[in-house]
């Protein structure tokens, strides 16, 4: 029973993501299906971020504005695209500008397919993310293999050695340096959330 309960709140959960791809897809604004399935666009915005469930008489008029039937968007099947393996043999270069910084990707190739990206990091003796301090959406997760790199976030300062890790949210200025007297192994982690 607890099993069913699950199955059924991850469709519902999934609803809004599936419209609002779809919706994408084809083009339209938020105005466009409100338009086509006579659905107002704060409803479907709402219905798209989750706010709210859509009764069975909403789902049928946006998916017939979308030409799909409801069972498109209740049926659950994995994509090709749903799951990614990399083997060890198989990891592609990530470019980077970072001098004294070599980058494997290990997770998807295409960004934005998943809300994570990751990749085998390698840092020379004394690499550096340079000067100026960094800052981004998101966050980051960096696992130490070998080595010692020093991360500097916001005003602290933590130097990760083998089986330390430091998680941080990127939208704080940080920099990092391979502080350690041999090239660092680190895995690298980042999760941007979708905007």
């Amino acid at each position: 029973m607890a099993a069913e309960k699950y199955q059924i709140d991850h469709i519902v959960s999934r609803l809004g993501e599936k419209i609002k791809n779809m919706r994408t897809e084809r083009r339209l604004s938020l105005k466009d299906l409100a338009n086509k399935s006579g659905i107002s666009a704060a409803a479907i915005h709402k219905i798209e971020s989750n706010g709210i469930t859509p009764t069975i008489t909403t789902m049928m008029k946006i998916s017939d504005a979308l030409g799909k039937k409801v069972s498109h968007f209740i049926e659950e099947k994995v994509e090709d695209s749903d799951v990614v393996f990399v083997s060890a043999k198989d990891r592609e270069p990530i470019l980077t500008f970072k001098k004294g910084l070599e980058l494997q990707g290990i997770s998807a190739k295409k960004y934005g397919d998943f809300i994570m990206t990751a990749a085998y990091s390698v840092l020379e003796v004394g690499a550096s993310s340079g000067k100026k301090p960094m800052k981004h959406r998101g966050e980051e997760l960096v696992y130490c293999i070998s080595g010692r790199v020093e991360f500097q976030v916001y005003d602290k300062t933590y130097t990760i050695g083998p089986g330390d890790s430091i998680h941080f949210r990127t939208l704080l200025e940080h920099k990092w340096k391979n502080v350690g007297q041999s090239k660092a192994k680190l895995l690298w982690i980042l999760a941007v959330p979708p905007s």
